[in-house]
């Protein structure tokens, strides 16, 4: 990791730390060398920044165009290791997924959200096929996770890391794409494993949380983009 990179997440780390209570289960399933496509459901922003600061490996992740809004930004997102894509764009999504299987390639860990956004099978969105996609072109195992909490001062974070998932007799022959069913098989297999996880460790208090906190974000999103309208 760079410095850059070391002191953001620590500083936000630091913060996790001190306001909220973190329930580790299973982090053992998170095998200390080799690469692995880590998959997971979305909560909060600050989600994928706890899984890179419980864990003292690199880990770059897949990110939406939106936070490579300007250059400044976009050195800033580089240097803490994201990959920017944009999925209304087919030649970005290619490059997006090439550098993918290349970080992969060279023995690091790479963070994907199947969900595509905050809460997305809640809200009715299909999952991705990304993750799936980048894992099988890298011939690489993907390990399922889970989290569910708020993030709110005071209140429990609760993450669950799933074993491995071998998806090795769907990996692609040599000099052929990966098979669109292939795709959806281990996209599917996926996204069951995340929601197992997820209700094993989710209760009634901390979805009450979850949903409390989401709809506050989304209250304030919509008072946001009605404020802008009214001024334009």
């Amino acid at each position: 990791m760079g410095l850059f990179r070391n002191v953001v997440v620590s500083s936000f780390g630091i913060y996790i730390k001190l306001f909220c209570k973190i329930d580790r289960i299973d982090k053992e399933n998170l095998p200390k060398e080799g690469a692995y496509v880590l998959c997971s459901n979305h909560i909060h922003w600050l989600d994928p920044i706890l899984y890179v600061y419980e864990n003292k490996r690199m880990v770059y992740a897949i990110a939406k165009e939106e936070l490579f809004s300007s250059k400044f930004k976009t050195v800033i997102m580089k240097k803490l290791g994201l990959i920017k894509v944009d999925r209304n764009n087919s030649v970005s999504n290619k490059e997006a997924i090439k550098e993918a299987v290349n970080v992969l390639k060279e023995g690091n860990l790479l963070l994907i959200y199947p969900e595509g956004t905050r809460f997305g099978l809640a809200k009715g969105l299909k999952p991705k096929k990304g993750a799936a996609l980048i894992a099988l072109e890298a011939r690489v195992p993907i390990i399922p996770m889970a989290m569910v909490g708020s993030f709110k001062p005071f209140t429990k974070i609760r993450y669950k890391i799933g074993k491995p998932m071998d998806i090795s007799s769907y990996y692609p022959k040599e000099g052929e794409n990966v098979n669109l069913r292939s795709l959806v098989k281990v996209t599917n297999d996926l996204m069951d494993e995340i929601i197992k996880l997820r209700d094993e460790i989710q209760t009634e208090e901390i979805e009450k949380q979850m949903l409390k906190a989401e709809e506050k974000r989304e209250a304030k999103l919509l008072k946001k983009g009605k404020k802008i309208k009214g001024e334009g």
